[in-house]
């Protein structure tokens, strides 16, 4: 008989910290992760070097990003701010960011993106 947890846990479990890592934006990051992409949505754990980050680009989809640990300095909508551990950062669809890990540390965090307009064959990341 098939052990129903295990079955359970390779259908539907996901071991980020498992996983292989890989550069989450290509050339536009620094960002180091791993992740899985279901039906509607892509998910994430991302980590950025202390003092790396991003280049200026967009999502054509929403994104949500929730820091576990250290913090991010974010450039968004005309400005500047850091989210810190325990925070969630909501990045409306099309909206240019950068984000780059603080000069205290590390950043990781998780990331949550909707795929709808990739599904529909646009690109997920676009350089600005």
């Amino acid at each position: 008989m098939t052990n129903p947890l295990r079955s359970a846990r390779r259908n539907y479990v996901y071991d980020f910290h498992t996983m292989e890592k890989t550069a989450t934006l290509g050339a536009l990051s620094t960002s180091q992760g791993s992740s899985f992409t279901g039906e509607r949505i892509y998910s994430g754990l991302v980590t950025k070097k202390v003092g790396t980050g991003s280049k200026p680009h967009y999502h054509p989809d929403e994104t949500f990003n929730y820091v576990l640990n250290g913090a991010m300095r974010v450039h968004m909508d005309g400005q500047e701010f850091v989210v810190p551990a325990g925070s969630l950062l909501h990045i409306p669809p099309n909206m240019v960011h950068t984000s780059v890990a603080t000069d205290e540390g590390d950043v990781t965090y998780l990331v949550w993106r909707d795929i709808v307009s990739e599904k529909a064959g646009m690109p997920s990341t676009v350089e600005a």
